[in-house]
């Protein structure tokens, strides 16, 4: 498999993802996308986050691997790439970010 790095976008305001992986500075986040730059050897080395695509309300949407089988809510971040692949793969808009988890 194969990824794409992603920014996230965030409001200037309260983050309510409660320390989900989009709150923190400094993460460096990847989707997966068949035809990306970035092999999974880098993941590993580079200590990137994966976020698995999923869907739910009929849109697409990404959370952390290895919550699977957690609920996972929207924490009110998105993240996207100018990169053509992304669009290609996700559509042309940020996509949102369920990586709110609540004891």
């Amino acid at each position: 498999m194969k990824y794409l790095p992603v920014s996230v976008y965030r409001s200037a305001g309260q983050d309510c993802s409660l320390n989900g992986v989009t709150s923190v500075a400094g993460v460096k986040l990847v989707v997966p996308c068949a035809d990306g730059h970035i092999s999974e050897e880098d993941v590993a080395d580079r200590g990137y986050v994966k976020l698995v695509p999923g869907e739910l309300g009929g849109r697409i949407n990404f959370a952390p691997e290895g919550t699977e089988n957690v609920w996972t809510m929207f924490g009110g971040n998105f993240v996207y790439t100018s990169d053509s692949r992304f669009s290609r793969a996700y559509g042309g808009a940020p996509v949102h970010v369920h990586d709110r988890i609540e004891s």
